[in-house]
C-alpha cells in the first residue's frame, strides 16, 4: 500500500477500508539478473517462496522485517472475521497475533514495523470512523499505545531494535488540527512523548526510526506538502531537497539513510536517496520506493510504463528487475537486512495476495 504522511492523507486512508483475500499456492521460482557492481561480479536468481499461511487464512502480505529471517504482515479471513490480525514468520515458525481487542475497532490491523525481539507495531482502526489508533503487541495480542490529551487519532510507524516506537499523534483544538510526531521510548513504557525543535502550527509525523535513535520526520508546509527531516535528542534539521521540489512523501530510513518519492514543480516524480551526509541522490529509474536497508538495497516499482516490473538496487543503481510473469503479479515492500526482499505476489487471473519472500541464490 503507498503510504503518505499528511494529515489530510492520512485520514482519507484510513477511512478507507481495502479488503484483499489471498490462497495459499505452490513455491515458485522468479528470475531477475543482478547487474555487476564493485562487490558483484556474478548474476543471481531471485527464489520466490510463498510463506506459510494458517488454515482458512485467504490473503497476507509482509509489510515488515526483523533483518534477521523474520517477517511481519497482517492476516485476513475475510472483511468481518474475528480472526484477522497481525503475523510474524521467522525460522519456519508461524506465530499469529490477535487483533485488537476491541469492538469499538474494526476486524483488522495494519503492520508497520517488526523489531529482533518480535515487536509488531502498526493502525488498529475505530469502527465508527475509520481513523487509526496506534497499536503494539504483547504476549500475542495487540494492546493500543498511549496518545496525548485531545487526540483523536494515532499511527505507529516504525520500531528499531531498542523497542523506541516512532509515529505521530492527531489533535483538534484551539491551536489547529495538526498531527504531532512523537516517541513511545523504550526505557519509558506506558508513556508517549511529542518530538521538540520542529517547525509547529503545521502537520508532522515521525515515518521512521534508526538503530541510533535517528527519527525521521515528515513536516507539512501548510499546503498538503511536505519536508524530511531528522530530530535526534532535541535537535531537528531539514534536509536538503533537490531543486524544484514540491513534496516528498518519506519511505524509510536505515543507518544514515534516507529514501522517499519526490515531486516537482516540473517534470515527472522521481525516487531520491539521501546519503549519510544528507546530500540528495536521485535513484536511477525508480517511480515508487518502498523501502531500504542497512546495506543500501533499496526496492520498489520501476519506471517501466506496464507498472509490472519491480526493481532492488545497490543504491542509486539499478541492481535487477522482477517482472510480473504470465501467471503471477508481485509488488516489493520490504528490503530485509539479511539481503532477501518480500511483499506480495498473486496468481493471474484473479489471485488472492500471499505473504512472499524472494532470496537472491
Amino acid at each position: 500500500m503507498r503510504r503518505t504522511h499528511s494529515a489530510a492523507r492520512y485520514l482519507l486512508s484510513a477511512a478507507l477500508l481495502v479488503t484483499t483475500v489471498g490462497i495459499a499456492a505452490p513455491t515458485a521460482t522468479a528470475t531477475a539478473t543482478s547487474n555487476a557492481t564493485a562487490a558483484e561480479t556474478e548474476a543471481c536468481t531471485w527464489t520466490r517462496t510463498a510463506l506459510r499461511m494458517p488454515v482458512g487464512a485467504l490473503a497476507g502480505s509482509v509489510t515488515a522485517a526483523d533483518g534477521e529471517g523474520g517477517y511481519a504482515g497482517a492476516l485476513s479471513y475475510g472483511a468481518h472475521s474475528e480472526k484477522n490480525g497481525a503475523a510474524v514468520w521467522k525460522n519456519g515458525k508461524f506465530t499469529k497475533y490477535a487483533k485488537l481487542n476491541d469492538p469499538a475497532f474494526q476486524n483488522r490491523v495494519s503492520v508497520h514495523g517488526l523489531n529482533d525481539a518480535g515487536t509488531v507495531v502498526g493502525d488498529a482502526h475505530w469502527q465508527a470512523t475509520g481513523f487509526p489508533a496506534a497499536v503494539r503487541s504483547r504476549n500475542r495480542q495487540m494492546e493500543r499505545l498511549p496518545e496525548l490529551p485531545g487526540a483523536y487519532a494515532s499511527r505507529a510507524e516504525g520500531i528499531n531494535d531498542n523497542g523506541d516506537i516512532v509515529g505521530g499523534v492527531a489533535i483538534d483544538n484551539e491551536d489547529g488540527n495538526w498531527w504531532h510526531p512523537v516517541i513511545w521510548p523504550a526505557d519509558k513504557p506506558g508513556t508517549v512523548v511529542e518530538l521538540t525543535g520542529l517547525p509547529t502550527d503545521t502537520d508532522a509525523i515521525a515515518t521512521g526510526i534508526d538503530q541510533d535513535g535517528t527519527v525521521l520526520v515528515s513536516v507539512g508546509n501548510g499546503s498538503g506538502e511536505e519536508t524530511p527531516y531528522l530530530w535526534r535528542d532535541g535537535g531537528a534539521r531539514a534536509l536538503p531537497v533537490p531543486d524544484g521540489t514540491r513534496d516528498v512523501v518519506t519511505r524509510g530510513m536505515s543507518n544514515g539513510r534516507v529514501v522517499a518519492d519526490v515531486t516537482y514543480h516540473d517534470g515527472p516524480p522521481r525516487s531520491v536517496l539521501w546519503d549519510r551526509d544528507g546530500e540528495p541522490q536521485v535513484v536511477s529509474r525508480n517511480a515508487d520506493i518502498q523501502g531500504i536497508n542497512r546495506d543500501g538495497q533499496i526496492v520498489g516499482r520501476t519506471d517501466d510504463p506496464s507498472w509490472q516490473e519491480q526493481g532492488v538496487w545497490r543504491l542509486t543503481t539499478l541492481d535487477a528487475t522482477l517482472k510480473w510473469e504470465p501467471n503471477r503479479g508481485l509488488q516489493l515492500l520490504v528490503s530485509s537486512d539479511d539481503g532477501t526482499i518480500a511483499g506480495r505476489s498473486w496468481a493471474i487471473p484473479g489471485g488472492r495476495d500471499e505473504p512472499t519472500v524472494w532470496a537472491c541464490r
